[in-house]
């Protein structure tokens, strides 16, 4: 059990109203059915950024993006609790967004190593689209309906519509949106364009516009892994450091006490400030840029409009 004393209920409370409003933020997000929402929504497309990045990082690393979230305000919770048995005012305040932001800096790499995986089994796939129709002669809906039922296991969440009947543009659009890569947007995209021209039009495409370009962007995110890889290895070992000589530091009753204090929070404070800004332009001089993200849901539209 941990005794606190009257001062220290205040900041226990503040702990508490800072973790209920992030778990009612979490609760109310994973309730409300925003895919629904922007299929009604036809005249404006709505977009939600941060939302769109926690399912950029869920799709990479293969979850429902509602577990990911589930996560991240586990981690949160787990900062309070670190606030809590420090008694220590300003990590109570700093323990939840620490470990919001730490749940996504620890998982980036295993992301992106699973993305790139995933991209490279996708254009394996195209290969094999391009034999089935070159050397076997199917046609482009037969060939993508078969690959869709042997995805394999990196392709399984993405291509699992092409398995299913209705409309073949339709189940393209839904691959290109579960996999949220650039890669696998741009190839699902020269196939809604391709699909009304002659089969020699589209393996051409493939061989010529889809392998070359998925292939070079393959190789820059490579580059661009190493990179970032190195970047969170200086990181981490910046954090292992500072958190192993704070905490041999509180051990000391006389550090620990001086902390609790005014004095001691707004040190502490300082040191983190000084801490945020280093890491802060350590990812100026490593910033990797994005690629730019297809809208296939209007690329269909207009398709549909031209009679294609």
């Amino acid at each position: 059990m941990i005794a606190l004393t009257s001062s220290q209920f205040p900041t226990l409370m503040l702990a508490g109203m800072i973790l209920a409003l992030m778990c009612g933020l979490g609760g109310a997000v994973a309730l409300w059915d925003w895919e629904r929402k922007a299929e009604a929504t036809t005249k404006r497309e709505r977009t939600y950024p941060m939302l769109e990045r926690q399912k950029d990082m869920a799709a990479a690393l293969g979850w429902p993006w509602r577990r990911w979230l589930a996560v991240r305000i586990v981690c949160a919770a787990a900062g309070v609790y670190v606030g809590v048995t420090s008694h220590i005012t300003l990590l109570l305040i700093c323990g939840p967004v620490a470990g919001w932001l730490t749940s996504s800096f620890l998982l980036a790499g295993r992301a992106a190593s699973r993305k790139l995986k995933m991209e490279r089994a996708f254009l394996e796939r195209l290969r094999d689209l391009r034999d089935r129709m070159s050397v076997s002669n199917q046609s482009l809906d037969t060939a993508l309906q078969e690959i869709g039922r042997n995805p394999g296991k990196e392709l399984e969440y993405v291509l699992t519509p092409l398995a299913r009947g209705g409309s073949i543009v339709q189940n393209i659009v839904d691959c290109g949106r579960r996999s949220r890569s650039p890669v696998v947007e741009y190839a699902c995209g020269v196939l809604i364009w391709a699909r009304s021209r002659s089969l020699d039009a589209l393996i051409e495409a493939i061989d010529e516009i889809l392998l070359p370009v998925g292939e070079a962007q393959l190789a820059v995110q490579e580059e661009a892994m190493i990179t970032l890889t190195q970047q969170r290895a200086v990181t981490m070992a910046m954090s292992g450091l500072m958190i192993f000589m704070f905490m041999v530091v509180v051990r000391v009753e006389l550090f620990s006490a001086y902390y609790q204090t005014a004095m001691g929070n707004a040190v502490l404070a300082f040191v983190l400030l000084i801490f945020a800004g280093l890491v802060g332009i350590l990812g100026v001089i490593v910033r990797i840029g994005n690629w730019t993200r297809w809208d296939l849901r209007k690329l269909a539209e207009q398709q549909e409009r031209l009679g294609v």
